[in-house]
This record gives structure tokens, C-alpha cells and sequence, in this order.
């Protein structure tokens, strides 16, 4: 495990937190306001960017360069973990719902249909430029009843998670199949994220299984569904 720097995540999200922490990785929270900005990197980022069809300012690594970026000029000796997530219907992108009507038009919108979920990570560490990644996976979700959605929007889980939905919780009944990584769709891909940080010299204390299996024993109820990858 690297004793060398400082590791900073630039999140607030619990999910993130202890995705991280399976990882058996000690690092700091550090939250940013930063992602509800407009600013985009400079030009020789934007070129870099994966691509994503949404539009710039959606981009989910545009959004996790914006948290990392201003984190990492306030720590430049740490490395600093930034990322955001976000699920894409017929190219259009569902945000976090703005109150209960917003979060019933979404899952109605999912019910029955697959649709791509992407998480953009950035990787700041001293003296190296960014790394800037994007996995994408395609979650399929059940047809769903008014009966269903308004249940589940009582239960108070989808108003804070991009498009409505938390895989890790209740929501994983209403999801058939993930293709592609689950960790993913939970907001930080495991073995993307590990790969991210060797390449700045951090090595975790589990591979991703380990992390994953340790992750998952730890939930309040697992409900996950299967899924191709982690």
C-alpha cells in the first residue's frame, strides 16, 4: 500500500466512501461544490476526453475533472480521487430528481428498458497530468407498476441517485441484469479504479473481488442483481 501521498476523495458520496474503503485504501473526504459549476478544462483536456454522447457539460469525466481539479490545487501533494456518475435514456441524461413527480416521470421512463449508466473517474497525483476514464454498463430494468414506483419512491432511496435509482438498495429488485460493471452503476468502478491508482504508484490492500465480497457482505440487504463484471 502506498505510504507516499496522501489519498483524497473528492466526493461526498457514501457509496464512493465505502467502495473505497473495501479497497482497503486510507484516504480522506474532501467535498467539492465545484461538479454544479460550468467551467470546463482547458483544451488539451477536452481532447483527452472520453467519449460520451451527451452534452460537454454532462460529461461524467468533465463533471469528476471539475470536483478533482479544484481539490487537487488545494492539496497538490495528495492524490486526489474524483468521480461522478451518471444514467442515460435514449441520449438523454437523468440527473438526481428534483422532488417525488420528477423521480415517478424517471422510472417510468426505465420501466422495462436498458439503459447505459456512466461513471467518469479523474485521477490527480503530483507532477503528472490527470487521468481521465469512463466505464459505461447497460442496466436493464423490470417493467414497473405505479404500485411498485410509488413504493419505492416512499421509501425516500431514489431522491439524492442520478436517474432516480440506487442499484445497491432497494432498487436491485427492480433491475433483471447488469452488462458490464456493477460497481459502475454504484458510482466507482472497482477494478477500473484500482488500475487508475497503480498507474500513479498506489497499490490497494484487496484486488477488486476481495473488495467487491467484502463490499457486498457489508450491505444492509443484498439485493444486487448479477452482473458480467465489477
Amino acid at each position: 500500500m502506498s505510504k507516499q501521498f496522501e489519498i483524497i476523495l473528492a466526493s461526498g458520496s457514501p457509496r464512493r466512501f465505502e467502495l473505497l474503503t473495501a479497497l482497503a485504501v486510507p484516504f480522506r473526504v474532501v467535498v467539492s461544490d465545484a461538479e454544479e459549476g460550468f467551467h470546463l478544462p482547458p483544451a488539451p483536456f477536452l481532447t483527452r476526453m472520453p467519449n460520451v454522447a451527451v452534452d460537454i457539460h454532462d460529461h461524467p469525466t468533465v463533471r469528476a475533472w471539475r470536483k478533482g481539479e479544484t481539490c487537487a490545487r488545494l492539496h497538490p501533494d495528495a492524490v486526489v480521487i474524483a468521480a461522478d456518475t451518471i444514467v442515460v435514456l435514449d441520449g438523454v441524461v437523468l440527473n438526481k430528481p428534483r422532488d417525488e413527480a420528477d423521480a415517478t416521470a424517471m422510472l417510468t421512463r426505465l420501466s422495462g428498458r436498458a439503459h447505459e449508466v456512466y461513471t467518469g473517474m479523474a485521477v490527480f497525483a503530483p507532477q503528472r497530468e490527470p487521468l481521465l476514464h469512463v466505464q459505461c454498463s447497460q442496466v436493464q430494468m423490470l417493467p414497473l407498476t405505479a404500485t411498485m414506483i410509488a413504493t419505492y419512491i416512499a421509501s425516500g432511496e431514489p431522491m439524492d441517485k442520478a436517474g432516480a435509482y440506487g442499484i445497491q438498495g432497494l432498487a436491485g429488485r427492480l433491475v433483471t441484469t447488469v452488462t458490464g460493471s456493477i460497481t459502475n452503476v454504484v458510482g466507482l468502478p472497482l477494478s477500473l479504479l484500482v488500475q487508475a491508482l497503480a498507474e500513479v504508484g498506489v497499490t490497494c490492500g484487496r484486488t477488486p473481488p476481495q473488495a467487491y465480497t467484502a463490499w457486498r457482505q457489508a450491505l444492509p440487504a443484498d439485493l444486487l442483481p448479477e452482473a458480467s463484471e465489477l
